[in-house]
């Protein structure tokens, strides 16, 4: 019978020891590789300077609040620089994501995204105390207080020349109520029977006559008026006190 070769172990011991090497050395190369840590006030820093840049808002109008977990970054270099940038279209108000970009020697090494809260200090029309449904608005019935928003609707009024002169749509009960377009409509101009001037003109001819007044009307609303002259009911824009326009 014959005896069964002894296999040969070094092979394996040496690739083994090879490999225990190879780890050692790339263990303490990438161990001896720079490392910058960049903290969290750092960070902080990045991005509020990134939106006081660029934002369109004045300058002191904005509070920041950081959602994002914040924690120290290390970046795998010594001499690297660092570009904070915004979402395509970024408005600079509600909830919004920057990223930190992180370069060495100009090539990319990684990127940090944080997320924040801007809220943007404006001023906003209120009431001064009880105004009833129909009001012409004056100076008296307005003013201006300073509010943080984190969006910006179309209705918000943040200038009393958009408010005085106007007329009210809602009773308001209360002061500080916040005055939005939605509330207001132009004033009446013309009341219903009453005399005006109506104007027709087309090139280069122009009439004028007298008309009786059938609805009421506000700047650029279309009412009917009877024609003093013909009694015929007629269309017309009101473009002002006691003057109307027939279109054609």
């Amino acid at each position: 019978m014959k005896k069964a070769k002894k296999r040969d172990s070094s092979p394996l011991i040496l690739s083994t020891i090879s490999l225990i090497v190879f780890t050692l050395f790339i263990s303490n190369f990438l161990y001896a590789l720079p490392v910058t840590k960049i903290s969290k006030n750092e960070i902080k820093s990045m991005i509020i300077n990134h939106i006081n840049a660029n934002m369109p808002w004045p300058k002191g109008s904005v509070r920041i609040e950081f959602f994002s977990q914040l924690s120290e970054i290390d970046v795998p270099a010594n001499d690297i620089t660092c570009r904070v940038v915004s979402m395509r279209g970024e408005d600079f108000i509600g909830y919004s994501n920057f990223a930190i970009r992180f370069y060495d020697k100009k090539v990319f090494l990684k990127e940090e995204t944080f997320r924040v809260r801007l809220e943007v200090l404006r001023d906003m029309a209120v009431s001064t105390g009880y105004l009833v449904k129909g009001t012409n608005i004056s100076r008296d019935d307005v003013k201006l207080v300073k509010k943080w928003f984190d969006r910006i609707s179309p209705r918000i009024i943040t200038d009393i020349e958009d408010v005085v002169g106007k007329r009210l749509r809602t009773t308001i009960k209360h002061s500080d109520t916040m005055i939005t377009r939605n509330m207001l409509m132009e004033p009446v101009m013309i009341k219903r029977g009453k005399l005006v001037r109506i104007v027709l003109e087309k090139g280069p001819i122009k009439i004028t006559t007298v008309g009786l007044s059938e609805q009421n009307g506000a700047f650029g609303d279309i009412i009917k008026v009877k024609n003093i002259s013909s009694k015929n009911v007629i269309y017309a824009r009101v473009m002002g006190s006691s003057l109307v326009q027939v279109e054609f």
